[in-house]
């Protein structure tokens, strides 16, 4: 698969079956995030791979944070979607947390946030070219003292994404709107 060919093809994959994912597939994708441009060469990121049991912590965090979201997290149809949202957390092979450092200087924040991105990016597009379906999350929980003691991401770092990976169930199709039609030449 080329590069361009890993880039149309790159999807969000929701539904990832649970066969697990090896170690070798995993960090491939972690290598190739190292590889993204980087200014000032700061590789700002950090990764936590998350499996068994820090994958069942991750899961318990993850129901307590969402369940802040229902009026009444105890009322059955909340019930029912929180022990949903565990399992189908329980059910993803591989969770990669991604950390940032936060400089204190504004530039240099941006742009290892915005390098952290682009190495995620890679991750995906290695995943993709790899078989292996990914879906990036972000959300209230990346702020979550709990989750950023339970990792012990120090003060001057940031968790910046989640991203599930596991063989796809089934990949979404999707359309973009033509390059050309959000271009402008001058």
């Amino acid at each position: 698969m080329t590069v361009l060919e890993a880039v149309t093809a790159r999807r969000s994959v929701p539904k990832l079956k649970p066969d697990p994912i090896p170690r070798e597939i995993l960090e491939q994708m972690l290598e190739a995030a190292v590889w993204a441009p980087n200014h000032r060469l700061t590789e700002p990121w950090r990764f936590y791979v998350l499996m068994g049991d820090g994958k069942r912590r991750f899961a318990e965090i993850r129901r307590r944070v969402r369940a802040q979201a229902f009026p009444d997290p105890q009322a059955p149809e909340a019930a029912r979607a929180l022990e949903r949202l565990y399992a189908t957390t329980m059910a993803t092979p591989a969770i990669i947390a991604v950390t940032c450092q936060v400089a204190a200087d504004e530039v240099q924040r941006e742009e290892d946030l915005c390098a952290t991105f682009m190495g995620i990016q890679n991750m995906l597009l290695a995943a993709t070219s790899l078989g292996v379906g990914t879906y990036l999350r972000t959300g209230e929980i990346l702020r979550d003292p709990e989750l950023r003691a339970w990792l012990g991401i120090e003060d001057d770092r940031r968790i910046v994404a989640t991203i599930y990976v596991g063989f796809p169930e089934e990949v979404p199709q999707k359309r973009r709107t033509p390059a050309s039609e959000r271009t402008v030449w001058l």
